[in-house]
């Protein structure tokens, strides 16, 4: 009865490992190097939306702009990410065939 046990949770084990792993790496990838990216070209776009006339940048916080710019780049941050995960955990990605 254990060997059965054992032969199943190794099966199960050499099936979820790639994938884990492939998971991991894009997510390490995507906090090292998407979000980074992401941020610096928001804080440009904040930076140069901060340029204006004080008037327009209180019109632009009072609109929203500000919250709506960091929502967006949050949100396509995480487009990514979601697909860089889905491509990993599938069974081609997760194979490591090239």
């Amino acid at each position: 009865m254990f060997q059965v046990l054992i032969a199943a949770g190794t099966a199960v084990f050499q099936w979820i490992l790639p994938r884990l792993l492939s998971v991991a790496g894009t997510v390490a990838i995507s906090q090292a190097v998407i979000n980074p990216i992401f941020e610096f070209i928001q804080g440009q776009v904040l930076q140069k939306l901060n340029g204006m006339s004080a008037d327009g940048v209180r019109f632009l916080q009072f609109a929203g702009v500000f919250e709506a710019v960091s929502v967006i780049f949050s949100a396509y941050a995480l487009a990514v990410g979601i697909k860089a995960a889905k491509a990993a955990f599938a069974k081609n990605g997760a194979k490591g065939s090239v």
